[in-house]
């Protein structure tokens, strides 16, 4: 090279790594602690003889009541006051209420702790969204959304390896201290928060401008009074615009179908959840220990469906260049194929072919889920963790709803009848993305 050659431009920094970690981790821990409460209940009603099984619901029910209310509010901190303090603050209450299960008795105070870390737990996703908004590029950015949600179906996984084989088992630590074990870590992250993220690319210390142009956040900071003349006017800065609702018909409708794909599309998680372990049981005659193996392959399975699910997107909008038809392309094929593969395992009289049947459909729903993450951060634009919050609203409902009509489907039509109500329910969610346009932006720029 002479030596009049232009310099190479500078090497983007990779800060935008370290917050992704950061958001992978906190969505592991945050699925890990959240099925903590079901693997150590066993050792808890032990513990409380007591308790009632209408007061053990009741504790069940004091995380979902509470992890529905606080989604807008959890979205609108994040909005309002930035993803570093509110992800720090919500990963300290979270770990905090975790372990106030553990030192705490009686059941009032048992409910608070309960319903503390609920209401912290909702706000995370919702501001996790904005996060991975604002710190991954636009070409690849539903993949790595895709990548967080699957960390938390590793988390989830993961709990009962951890809780109860290794800290419960090998360990033979109490309950109440695998608790404590499992809690140091949420408080750790909540300090890594604070130290290693920003807001934005521009305002991060450790980014440079590279980096900063890399993430599209290029944009030159408010003007301020500066030096002028003797007898000019002093230079008044310009207000920055805020979000305002862009209250159309198409957009509003968009918002409508994703609030229905939410709704019903819980409803086969819920399954997963509350369900399965029972069906193993009772409807293919497994025994406790195959079943403990067994339940949380539907999880793997929704870990590698949302990696997927989030390739298939990213590829599909360079490919066609259509984001609108693409990300509906991809939650209309994984919803469908999903409801149909339910009703497959009804015809499966081996209860391991009827298990991988369920496992593949899992792998279908969930690579849905990115695709509901891209879409929601496409609609809500700079308000992506109120909107996303308000989303994930309506998805609890769904979840508090879905409780009771599976328990009467269940009773009344057997394990049929609640397999095709599932089933039916993934087909609903499915035709939702028809209508759903990702490109209707209710909060604008």
């Amino acid at each position: 090279m002479s030596a009049d050659a232009p310099p190479e431009p500078p090497r983007p920094t990779r800060v935008r790594w370290l917050i992704f970690g950061l958001a992978c981790f906190a969505s592991w821990l945050l699925y890990l602690h959240r099925y903590a409460w079901g693997i150590i209940k066993p050792a808890f009603r032990e513990q409380y003889p007591d308790f009632s099984d209408i007061e053990i619901g009741w504790l069940d029910s004091a995380f979902l009541a509470t992890y529905a209310f606080g989604q807008i509010p959890g979205g609108l901190a994040g909005d309002r006051f930035g993803p570093r303090v509110v992800l720090s603050i919500l990963a300290l209450v979270w770990s905090l209420a975790t372990l106030g299960v553990a030192w705490t008795t009686g059941f009032w105070r048992l409910m608070a702790a309960r319903a503390t870390f609920g209401l912290a737990q909702a706000g995370v996703y919702p501001v996790l969204s904005k996060v991975t908004g604002t710190w991954i590029p636009r070409p690849v950015r539903t993949f790595g959304q895709a990548v967080v949600t699957t960390m938390g179906r590793i988390g989830g996984a993961c709990a009962s390896v951890i809780i109860a084989t290794l800290l419960m088992g090998v360990l033979a630590l109490s309950w109440q201290a695998a608790l404590v074990v499992v809690t140091v870590p949420g408080v750790i992250l909540g300090i890594g928060f604070w130290v290693a993220m920003r807001d934005r690319p521009r305002v991060h210390p450790w980014t440079n401008a590279a980096e900063q142009e890399l993430l599209g956040d290029t944009s030159p900071p408010p003007a301020h009074a500066g030096a002028v003349a003797a007898g000019d006017p002093p230079i008044r800065p310009t207000p920055t615009p805020r979000p305002a609702l862009e209250l159309t018909g198409a957009s509003l409708f968009s918002l409508a179908m994703m609030f229905l794909y939410t709704f019903t599309s819980t409803f086969q998680d819920q399954f997963y959840v509350f369900w399965l372990p029972s069906f193993l049981k009772e409807g293919c005659g497994f025994d406790n220990k195959a079943m403990g193996l067994l339940a949380p392959l539907p999880l793997v399975g929704g870990a590698a469906g949302g990696l997927i699910g989030g390739l298939l997107n990213d590829c599909l909008i360079r490919r066609t260049g259509s984001r609108r038809w693409s990300r509906s392309l991809v939650g209309f094929t994984g919803k469908f194929v999903a409801g149909s593969l339910v009703l497959l395992s009804i015809q499966m009289a081996d209860g391991r072919m009827a298990l991988a049947a369920l496992v593949a459909a899992r792998v279908f729903s969930d690579w849905s889920l990115p695709t509901q993450w891209g879409a929601v951060t496409d609609m809500g634009g700079r308000a992506t963790a109120t909107v996303f919050g308000i989303v994930n609203t309506v998805g609890a409902l769904g979840g508090f709803v879905a409780g009771p009509i599976f328990g009467w489907l269940k009773q009344e039509y057997s394990w049929d009848g609640l397999f095709y109500g599932v089933a039916a329910m993934c087909v609903f969610a499915a035709f939702t993305w028809l209508f759903i346009d990702c490109t209707k932006r209710v909060v604008a720029d």
